[in-house]
């Protein structure tokens, strides 16, 4: 907000929630839904993060909100799930804690 950025938030009864997600700069996804996130959300200068984490039973892997393997290849840049803002997380709550007890 300081920097004049403008903001929006999709939920479940957004219409068209693709048109607008590739409208976005950065697209940040936490949608909850594993692999809903697709290429037809995207545009190539965007930068994905996703925030999504889910454990897939059929591959029995982690994987995000967003479809990786379909949307990587068509945006400039994107967090893998895992890996990506999971380490970031853990980092700010150690730096959270470690403040807390005044070290």
């Amino acid at each position: 907000m300081h920097a004049n950025a403008t903001v929006t938030t999709c939920h479940t009864r957004t219409v068209d929630v693709p048109s607008i997600a590739r409208e976005a700069d950065i697209l940040v996804c936490a949608a909850g839904v594993m692999r809903s996130v697709t290429e037809a959300f995207t545009n190539p200068d965007q930068i994905v993060v996703d925030v999504g984490i889910h454990f897939d039973e059929e591959t029995g892997k982690l994987c995000g909100d967003v479809d990786f393997d379909r949307v990587a290849p068509v945006v400039k840049a994107i967090t893998p799930v895992p890996g990506g803002v999971g380490g970031i997380t853990t980092c700010v709550l150690l730096d959270h804690v470690l403040k807390a007890a005044g070290k």
